[in-house]
């Protein structure tokens, strides 16, 4: 499911759930717990399978259960954000697929994205299902993308080449060997840890004191997930997914 290394002081996560890396449960789980903070390191780099770094929510799955498992997964979504997103020390992501919805927020989550070179998209369709944005979503998003393009990445669903990606703010830089880089770059912040901890949390601030404000928003996408007109969309979504 994840694959876990340490590497000197920095804690390698390479995901590794079925063919795209598709959030269940267990999967989203497995990356929350993954970056609660202990005294074995200092840094995160999150990678995925070098196809898919995460497509994003298994939508069969989630369609298929109840409520109550709607909600734990939309919650726990949002904990694996916010843990990445206030890890006291550096988070770099290395991208090496296709980043989708829920994949591409936990992409936004990190502290930097480094891409590799490749034919694969960046991107948030929820809106084009007819959903929400959990304010744990905007709160990553308010601290990568760039004022003047926040409207573009959250409504338009578009979806983003590596090239593309960089002028967004989805990606930061690419490499041949983003991991490598990753782990270069997590392990010099690392070296000096606590300016970087004070850096990381003022840089942060803003987009962690609306997200305080606006409050948890997991109740209201459960309600519009539920409505005839997102579950029209979804259908046809799931249908599409099973014929490609």
């Amino acid at each position: 499911m994840i694959d876990s290394t340490i590497e000197g002081r920095i804690k390698v996560l390479r995901m590794n759930h079925g063919p795209a890396n598709a959030m269940d449960l267990p999967f989203l789980t497995a990356v929350a717990d993954a970056c609660i903070p202990d005294n074995s390191f200092d840094g995160v780099v999150l990678t995925g399978n070098g196809r898919f770094f995460s497509a994003g929510l298994n939508i069969v799955n989630l369609m298929e259960g109840d409520d109550d498992n709607a909600w734990k997964i939309i919650e726990t979504l949002g904990r694996a954000i916010m843990n990445i997103m206030t890890f006291p020390g550096p988070v770099v992501a290395a991208v090496d697929g296709h980043a989708v919805a829920g994949g591409c927020l936990l992409a936004l989550s990190c502290d930097h994205r480094i891409g590799v070179p490749g034919d694969y998209k960046m991107g948030m369709n929820e809106l084009a299902l007819g959903l929400d944005l959990p304010s744990f979503a905007l709160a990553a998003v308010r601290r990568c993308v760039p004022v003047h393009r926040q409207f573009e990445v959250t409504s338009l669903s578009r979806f983003y080449s590596p090239e593309e990606a960089i002028p967004v703010g989805m990606l930061n830089e690419i490499s041949n060997d983003a991991e490598k880089e990753a782990l270069k770059m997590s392990t010099s912040l690392a070296d000096s840890l606590a300016p970087f901890q004070r850096l990381k949390k003022h840089l942060n601030a803003p987009a962690l004191e609306l997200y305080e404000k606006e409050g948890d928003s997991t109740d209201q996408f459960i309600q519009q997930w539920k409505t005839p007109e997102s579950q029209a969309k979804i259908k046809a979504a799931v249908e599409k997914m099973k014929k490609s």
